[in-house]
């Protein structure tokens, strides 16, 4: 075998190099697809156009731009922005998560017409919470309420409706 490299060979040191830097190549470009979509998402939550997202609407959001993330992307980069705790994740009663930037402790209206999560201010005291402790005998560390209503450009429509009629 003059002048001709075996299988083998290649198969040996030159295949394993090839397997170790081309690996660790996709897996960079992998990672760093996957930050700049988690940028894209913060920077996305971040512009104002919604308070709360659904997977769903991130990506279509994120669509807008040149190569668009499929879905299974959107998911995960937004899982891994709330396990970094960049984003909250919000599961409500109609089952689809929303996603929403890290702020201030707040709580929620959620609209019946229209489906929007609107943030509305704490509506349970401090005091009230070491009140149903004494009562209950449990530690309360969190809460998450959700009201269901008509946000401000819903109830606006209903109330001109009936004007109407």
């Amino acid at each position: 075998m003059t002048g001709r490299r075996s299988r083998g060979h290649f198969a040996g040191k030159q295949f394993a190099s090839y397997l170790r830097f081309g690996f660790i190549a996709t897996y960079a470009v992998v990672m760093a697809r996957k930050s700049r979509i988690s940028a894209a998402i913060v920077h996305l939550m971040g512009q104002g156009g919604r308070h709360a997202w659904t997977l769903d609407e991130l990506q279509i959001g994120l669509a807008v731009g040149d190569g668009a993330p499929d879905f299974s992307t959107v998911f995960r980069a937004a899982e891994k922005l709330a396990a970094d705790g960049s984003v909250r994740k919000l599961l409500l009663e109609d089952g689809r998560a929303r996603f929403e930037l890290a702020a201030a402790h707040h709580d929620h209206l959620l609209c019946a017409r229209c489906h929007e999560l609107v943030p509305i201010p704490c509506v349970i005291a401090q005091g009230d919470f070491a009140a149903l402790e004494r009562e209950t005998g449990a530690a309360i560390t969190d809460h998450h309420l959700v009201l269901n209503g008509l946000c401000r450009e819903c109830r606006s429509a209903a109330d001109a409706e009936r004007v109407v009629r």
